[in-house]
């Protein structure tokens, strides 16, 4: 409840939520819009549904944001690294050494010819480069997506139907050990991927295992929950969905700002890669 108010306040300056909601007040200095409309929210909230229910539910959130986390960190970690924004190439040619240009600079241009790459089965186990290409990075994200999609399954199997399990139900066990093996083929493919080399101050180790077992750990426990939780997790994600499709998506300042294309960004290499030819001749 209390970091509410400066939630939604962040969310509509980034035009997911209404504009409204991103007023400030001129004598407090405080988004009072959004603090009034989050303090309604929870006060219906507690109104309508049990302490029980609203642990619950908080639970189930908490969870699934930590999941998705993992998720992200798990899928960036694998993907070509573009520069995208003008700000990008502008700290690249103040504040990069020699050896982060060359880097960044050849990943760019390997990516680039990623994208004549063609799929074939060796890729999964055996990829041509050692830095990640977009044909690398999709290949994560779309392992990432059938592991998570197997873990959810193999956690519903455990959660609900531990005592089947126990009895040795060969049917259970049977789909158990069948998620099993694509859970660990799925992480191997994921292992056997390329990681981006950039250089930052903390970076999550032990991947893929590290965010793999949280979101296995996650889930687990979200399917510990009772089915009325669930109804209402369900009615809460469709209306943040309602307004994401129908609102945000359309107002977003990452969706309104101005799209940095693929030449642009060529642009900026090629003058970082002139002013580093420069350096080392001179």
């Amino acid at each position: 409840m209390f970091p509410m108010p400066r939630v939604i306040y962040a969310m509509a300056e980034d035009g997911l939520l209404f504009r409204f909601l991103f007023r400030v007040h001129n004598r407090t200095k405080t988004p009072l819009v959004a603090t009034v409309v989050s303090g309604i929210i929870a006060a219906l909230m507690a109104f309508l549904f049990e302490l029980k229910d609203l642990v619950n539910l908080m639970s189930i959130g908490t969870l699934l944001a930590y999941s998705l986390v993992a998720t992200c960190v798990l899928i960036l970690r694998y993907q070509p690294e573009l520069l995208r924004a003008s700000k990008d190439l502008e700290m690249l040619e103040m504040n990069g050494s020699e050896e982060e240009k060359m880097t960044i600079n050849s990943t760019v241009g390997d990516s680039q010819n990623a994208f004549q790459e063609k799929f074939s089965c060796r890729s999964l186990v055996f990829p041509s480069e050692d830095i990640p290409t977009h044909l690398s990075g999709r290949i994560v994200y779309i392992s990432t997506t059938v592991v998570a999609v197997t873990i959810t399954a193999l956690c519903g199997i455990l959660a609900h139907e531990w005592g089947a399990l126990q009895k040795g139900s060969i049917g259970w066990v049977v789909a158990c050990v069948l998620l099993l093996g694509i859970l660990l083929a799925g992480t191997a493919i994921i292992w056997r991927q390329p990681e981006s080399k950039t250089r930052l101050t903390f970076k999550v180790p032990g991947l893929p295992l590290l965010p793999l077992f949280s979101i296995l750990v996650n889930i687990y426990l979200m399917m510990q929950l009772d089915a009325g939780t669930w109804a209402r997790f369900a009615v809460w994600m469709a209306i943040g969905f309602a307004i994401y499709f129908g609102y945000g998506l359309q107002h977003s300042e990452e969706g309104q700002g101005p799209p940095q294309s693929q030449s642009a960004a060529n642009k900026g290499l090629s003058s970082a890669n002139s002013e580093l030819s420069q350096e080392m001749a001179a």
